[in-house]
């Protein structure tokens, strides 16, 4: 049956493991690693391990199951065992349980490790903090408030050691403008603690040091360079993994170990194009014929109970594993999966991240999940064995998953993306320097100008006052600090059911008013919803549940417009100028379409009466395009055209989301990519340096799509505010060729 969908196999061959066991390991740690399964070291696990204990920065960037975790074990066990302290940082709650159970099996050599997060109890906190473990594990969240309350960690940071971010690809974008200043909220409270400790001990007083099972001088011979914290981070494979590591921990002396020591079995690739039916459909056939133990990825909560209810109601068991389930329920999945009691597993990215599952023999991409990293931590996912296995991608008719259809070598074999991420986002620095100042006062010799210029915007608000030369946060700021969530960025719309008074969820502005508009069609947790308008000033959106049977949905019809506040950056791509900068956006929403969820054909159109308007300060790039302006008559059009299917490229290369970008296209000849959330992510950055890459790949695309006009997967945009109309597919790819210098039309 899979032949029918007339495949592109492809073959990644397998490797065999590449070991190191030179580096010297306490025999005692030895043993329980052993009980794991572990009797050899990988290269990188051994490199690792030495340049730490150099007291060495590193990033470790390696693929799923290549053994990270033993990279930054054994040195936080050692730490342990002289009465040091390691602060591990995972993305998920799940991953966080995962690993504490790797921590708790050196419990027998005296080491006491914790999880500390949003789902632990307040009783077992407290207990945490007057009992303080060598380990704590937790995430950026709960981090943030761990330094609003400091006090209570004091002997935790004075003895901190390692300070471990894993997974930290999974930072890029707005969420890593909190991390990066969290990280610089930790490294002033880490700096002031080290120095209250250094002048106890010269004061004479007693050192706290909490004991161990084993000889604290008998490590057989091992050296341990300084005491100094030390940041062990590790990634998936991407562009900039050094670069991106300095920008989230604001250091610029971090050494790269890339992880290709462990063993692969070989992997099957193919891609599958499912025109004639819909990728759910096509992904439970092919699950049905492989018949074997198989993860289906889909690229939402909604696709991923889709694959559980169809396949239902075909007889087919498939298990759904998501964010927002249940702890319980999620190790049961877990566990049956690793048992083999459940098959077919639907995932979503929650998957993605290091978590042990065991082996799959199979992979199911529905839809390319938006970058390289990502597909590549999917299908590390099978093989683990040294089996032979599967790795099927179902292109959806979307640009990206079609410019890999016919580019399978790209897909397996292509650049990784670069991560991002913009400390200095004023509106996410602001809120960090308020809690800063809850931290611990900050005195002005700490910031930098553009700093003082917050506190004093900060101050007019009543959040931070002036004590003598330092800035404190009021009660306001301390009210406001508690509040604060690192998962946003910019302003929020909060989504009120009108008929319970309840709040039932949040959306970004800047996203918001294309989706909460009067007359909307609003989906939230696989519920349909109509939406009553938004009120701009409260920043809120009535909805109700609605009775429609889905066969409609709507679409925002919007007028955008951007003016460079200032220039920062001047470059050039071939023949284009470009630029990058600030820039002031106004995106206004004057109406919708209403449009068959089956054909997509709009079915009708309605104008707002009162037009919804926001403005917002962020950052972007900008190409000219005017030296080819006069042309040709559809040159605007084909500007526009392009803009769609560039943006369509870009998560590709950068690891955005298209929802993240913003573009505006003028008759002039100048295309904005605008990065979609107030202050800017950093994507501009990336994207301005990989513009070329970009067009080419907008080139292969426009070139291959069998379409004559233009259809979904070429030049169509579901975030379009012009309904995908003054689109000119041809004069597009004329344009890409001229700025590729390829001759012909």
């Amino acid at each position: 049956m899979l032949d029918d969908y007339n495949p592109k196999w492809f073959v990644q061959k397998g490797k065999g493991a590449q070991y190191d066991d030179s580096v010297q390991i306490h025999e005692a740690i030895r043993e329980v690693l052993k009980g794991r399964g572990i009797k050899k070291l990988y290269s990188h696990q051994s490199l690792a391990i030495k340049k730490i204990r150099e007291g060495k920065n590193i990033v470790l960037m390696a693929p799923t199951a290549a053994g990270k975790s033993e990279c930054y074990m054994v040195p936080v066990v050692e730490a342990a065992l002289r009465g040091k302290c390691s602060l591990l940082l995972f993305p998920t709650k799940a991953l966080s349980r995962d690993q504490w159970a790797r921590v708790r099996e050196f419990g027998m050599l005296g080491i006491r490790a914790e999880v500390y997060d949003g789902d632990t109890p307040a009783s077992k906190r407290a207990k945490i903090r007057a009992d303080m473990p060598h380990v704590i594990i937790t995430n950026v969240d709960m981090l943030h408030f761990m330094l609003t309350n400091n006090k209570l960690w004091k002997n935790f940071f004075a003895r901190l050691k390692y300070v471990v971010i894993d997974e930290i690809h999974a930072y890029s974008g707005n969420v890593g403008c909190h991390v990066a200043n969290i990280m610089w909220r930790l490294q002033r409270l880490l700096k002031a603690a080290k120095k209250e400790e250094k002048e106890n001990e010269l004061a004479g007083k007693k050192k706290f040091v909490q004991g161990s099972l084993l000889d604290l001088d008998d490590m057989g011979g091992i050296v341990i360079a300084n005491e100094q914290v030390q940041y062990i981070v590790s990634s998936a494979t991407i562009g900039n993994p050094i670069e991106f590591a300095s920008k989230i921990c604001l250091r610029d002396d971090f050494e790269l170990i890339e992880g290709d020591g462990a063993p692969r079995g070989k992997i099957n690739h193919a891609i599958v194009n499912s025109s004639d039916e819909s990728v759910v459909t096509t992904c439970l056939k092919i699950a049905k014929e492989i018949n074997k133990k198989t993860i289906i990825f889909a690229n939402s909560h909604n696709m991923a109970e889709r694959l559980s209810a169809i396949g239902h109601s075909a007889n087919m068991e498939v298990a759904v594993y998501r964010a927002g389930i249940l702890p319980e329920e999620r190790r049961r999945l877990e566990s049956g999966f690793h048992s083999g009691r459940i098959k077919v597993l639907a995932a979503t990215s929650a998957l993605e991240l290091g978590m042990d599952i065991g082996d799959a023999d199979a992979a199911i991409l529905a839809g390319f999940p938006g970058t390289v990293t990502q597909m590549r931590q999917r299908v590390g996912r099978v093989g683990r064995k040294g089996q032979e296995s599967y790795a099927i991608m179902v292109a959806r008719q979307l640009p990206l998953d079609q410019y890999y259809a016919q580019n399978p070598k790209n897909y397996i074999e292509g650049k990784p993306e670069e991560c991002y991420a913009n400390a200095y986002n004023e509106h996410v620095r602001a809120l960090h320097i308020m809690s800063a100042c809850k931290d611990r006062p900050i005195m002005q010799n700490e910031l930098r100008e553009e700093d003082i210029a917050i506190c004093s915007k900060l101050k007019e608000e009543g959040l931070v006052r002036n004590f003598s030369d330092m800035f404190v946060a009021t009660k306001e700021g301390v009210i406001k600090a508690r509040k604060m969530s690192v998962r946003n960025a910019g302003h929020r719309i909060k989504i009120i059911d009108a008929d319970s008074g309840k709040s039932i969820g949040e959306r970004e502005m800047a996203i918001g008013i294309g989706e909460l508009y009067e007359g909307a069609t609003y989906l939230l947790g696989g519920k349909r919803f109509e939406s009553l308008g938004i009120d701009m000033n409260k920043k809120t959106a009535l909805v109700r549940r609605s009775d429609d049977d889905g066969q409609y949905y709507t679409q925002a019809l919007k007028t955008k417009n951007a003016e460079i506040l200032k220039i920062e950056k001047n470059s050039r791509w071939n023949l284009i100028e470009m630029g990058m900068g600030r820039v002031h956006i106004v995106d206004e929403v004057h109406g919708y379409v209403v449009k068959d969820s089956f054909s997509g054909a709009t079915v009708s159109r309605h104008e707002i009466d009162e037009p919804l308007s926001y403005e917002f300060d962020t950052r972007a790039f900008w190409a000219d395009w005017d030296v080819w302006a006069e042309q040709k008559q559809g040159f605007t059009d084909g500007l526009h055209a392009l803009e769609h299917v560039s943006i369509a490229m870009m998560p590709a290369l950068s690891g955005a989301d298209a929802s993240e970008i913003g573009g505006i296209s003028y008759p002039d000849g100048r295309i904005f990519y605008y990065e979609g959330i107030e202050g800017g992510s950093g994507l501009s950055e990336v994207m301005m340096k990989r513009y070329g890459e970009c067009i080419s790949m907008s080139h292969e695309r426009l070139a291959g799509c069998e379409c004559v006009a233009g259809c979904p997967k070429c030049i169509f945009s579901p975030q379009c505010g012009n309904n995908n109309y003054y689109l000119n597919k041809k004069e597009a790819l004329s344009l890409a060729m001229k700025g590729l210098g390829i001759s012909g039309e």
